[in-house]
């Protein structure tokens, strides 16, 4: 750890995979549109934090933005973000989605001289009125398949040292995304790693003497990623000859994604799942800020399917989706021993409708329903 001689207190903000302009999917064009702007509104409302609370320096471990949809108002708005923290200093390490080549924000040369961005494979950046240095790397495309960690040691251990860069830990043998492993972390020997790639957030780790973190994404894009967005906060503190590093998670965002699952087994009405889900909602307290996934799932008549007009039921949140993951075996003891063709029908299927496959569960339920209705001389309207 380092001996600091030229400050005593310091506040590092860590944010990544902001992805400002990115398209909203699987929302209409409307709330798309809304959250696009709300995303824009949640990176000034972090930089107004970064103003009003001394914050020293930011550090932005990738995809600030998409640059398949950035447009000029974007340049402007982070120019104009970045100006207006004339003391704070950015640290910026280009990800997979604004990478550093053909990238006409970073090469620009329009960006306030308070903002650096990594332009190379591995390179570091001194602050020159502290014993600190940020290590970091830019994605010079979409893809970047080498460890930029490989190893590699920090140059001076009596600095602070801190690693900012998009990256896999720990990923895929394979991964086209700066994959690196605790083992990196551990020999590299920094202090904090500032980790971006992964919408969701991490908890706060130790390796060896260091912690590093996921700090998510500022604002939530979709369900893949739960709870309400935010970053880290670095603190670091020197007195009496000890070095301290303290973090915690802030929060930013305005809307929170939340799945959640109920078991229907036996239930064969709709209004029994739109009381169940109404209560789930005022149990959990969930309201307008509140974007919610219901995964339905256990066994239901085979006859019976979910309403797709539930969908349609906002029940007072910013956003509903329903998934129906139900399997059609309630009560079908009978089938077993039913010599029709339903019974054929259903006894053909049903390895697959206790397959460990997800996807191929899904599959036959769905085509076991349909046999049945068409058997029966039903319409389909599944």
């Amino acid at each position: 750890m380092a001996e600091l001689k030229k400050t005593t207190h310091l506040r590092f903000l860590h944010c990544s995979d902001i992805h400002l302009d990115t398209p909203f999917t699987g929302l209409s064009m409307e709330k798309s549109g809304e959250r696009r702007r709300e995303l824009r509104e949640t990176f000034q409302h972090m930089m107004t934090y970064v103003r009003d609370r001394g914050v020293n320096a930011v550090l932005i471990s990738g995809d600030l933005f998409d640059i398949r949809y950035a447009t000029n108002q974007t340049a402007e708005l982070l120019i104009r973000e970045f100006e207006n923290c004339p003391e704070t200093i950015f640290v910026i390490s280009p990800g997979a989605s604004d990478p550093y080549l053909g990238n006409p924000i970073y090469s620009s040369g329009r960006l306030p001289s308070n903002v650096h961005v990594f332009s190379h494979g591995f390179e570091r950046f001194d602050f020159q009125d502290w014993d600190v240095t940020v290590y970091g790397w830019a994605f010079q495309t979409s893809e970047m398949t080498e460890n930029p960690l490989f190893e590699k040691k920090v140059d001076d251990s009596s600095r602070v040292n801190i690693v900012c860069g998009y990256a896999d830990l720990d990923g895929a043998i394979d991964s086209k995304c700066a994959p690196i492993s605790e083992r990196d972390l551990a020999h590299f020997g920094a202090d904090y790693y500032a980790l971006g790639s992964r919408h969701e957030a991490s908890d706060f780790r130790k390796v060896a003497d260091s912690i590093y973190s996921y700090c998510g994404a500022p604002e939530c894009t979709g369900f893949e990623q739960s709870g309400l967005g935010g970053a880290n906060l670095l603190v670091i503190d020197y007195q009496d000859g000890e070095l301290s590093v303290d973090v915690k998670r802030l929060a930013f965002g305005h809307k929170k994604f939340v799945t959640e699952v109920i078991d229907i087994t036996g239930v064969n009405t709709s209004g029994e799942i739109v009381a169940r889900i109404s209560r789930l909602i005022c149990e959990k307290k969930y309201g307008t800020e509140t974007a919610l996934r219901v995964e339905l799932v256990g066994d239901v008549d085979p006859y019976f399917s979910v309403g797709k007009n539930l969908e349609s039921d906002a029940f007072g949140l910013y956003f509903f989706d329903l998934v129906d993951k139900t399997m059609p075996l309630y009560g079908t003891e009978h089938f077993l021993r039913d010599m029709t063709a339903e019974g054929e029908v259903f006894r053909q299927m049903l390895p697959m409708l206790k397959s460990e496959d997800e996807e191929e569960r899904l599959v036959h339920a769905r085509a076991l329903r349909v046999a049945l209705l068409a058997l029966g001389g039903n319409e389909i309207s599944l």
